[in-house]
């Protein structure tokens, strides 16, 4: 399916990703000695403050830690209250039995329209894994997608890294079938980025011209460049990547002034 935000073309538009939120069932819950609602709704006032004007908010997968209905429902009951467009795709956190999918059919990429751009929503997780996967059926349906949106800017977006981090720990969790994703983009100069979350912290590559993007969490951050599991002193944040009308983008990640004290490293389930 695809949603229309928007059918002007001569504009740029304001995009923002958030990822990683974590959220548990009830608000006033904790872990690593924070809460990841009130980290959240932080991040969100703090994009709201910096920017009066958004397109289109997109989150990268694992809204939840505890991945109940209720959890869910008021995560989809805050964002609508923002009165923003906003899309999500679901990480290895999250259940797709309760999550809140934009197609009836999950294995179906959600397409969402800004002008001349185009987003376009994969899913990553698999059940009962931490590492990444898109799925042959999705990849097809990802070449019929760009062959059909040639003359449209595109980003792609989904859970896992498809490149390394240079962290052992997490890269054993990355797109385990990235030279894949890869291979489906390759014929396509229409590509211009691929973004993700699950690593907890921002990164920046570059292959054949299209940029892949990785986004801190808006609660805990992981520590770049760690051969085992450990947390990062950085802040929780987010990105904003402004479409241009002429198929460039520009971006720049956004953190939080302070955050709340983390004191264990015992956290989501990688160790």
């Amino acid at each position: 399916m695809t949603f229309q935000v928007s059918s002007l073309s001569q504009q740029d538009f304001v995009m923002i990703q958030i990822t990683d939120t974590h959220l548990l069932e009830y608000p006033h819950l904790e872990f690593v000695g924070m809460q990841p609602e009130q980290s959240f709704h932080a991040v969100i006032d703090l994009m709201r403050q910096q920017h009066p004007h958004i397109d289109l908010i997109i989150h990268t997968g694992d809204l939840a830690q505890s991945p109940t209905p209720l959890t869910y429902k008021r995560y989809v009951q805050h964002m609508q209250s923002l009165g923003i467009p906003f899309f999500h795709t679901p990480g290895n956190h999250d259940d797709v039995t309760h999550f809140p999918f934009h197609e009836q059919d999950p294995t179906q990429p959600t397409v969402v329209e800004l002008g001349q751009w185009s987003v376009i929503l994969l899913n990553s997780a698999q059940p009962e894994r931490i590492d990444g996967k898109i799925s042959d059926i999705q990849l097809q349906h990802l070449t019929r997608l760009l062959t059909q949106l040639h003359d449209r800017h595109v980003i792609i977006a989904c859970h896992h890294h498809p490149f390394a981090m240079q962290s052992a720990w997490i890269d054993q969790h990355k797109l385990k079938n990235s030279s894949d994703l890869l291979d489906t983009i390759k014929p396509f100069s229409n590509v211009k980025a691929i973004i993700c979350g699950h690593v907890h912290q921002d990164s920046v590559n570059t292959w054949q011209g299209v940029e892949f993007l990785s986004t801190p969490s808006t609660c805990i951050q992981f520590r770049p460049k760690s051969e085992k599991f450990a947390l990062d002193e950085e802040h929780p944040g987010y990105r904003l990547i402004r479409l241009k009308a002429n198929g460039e983008l520009e971006t720049q990640v956004y953190r939080l002034p302070t955050s709340q004290r983390m004191s264990s490293s015992e956290v989501l389930g990688y160790d």
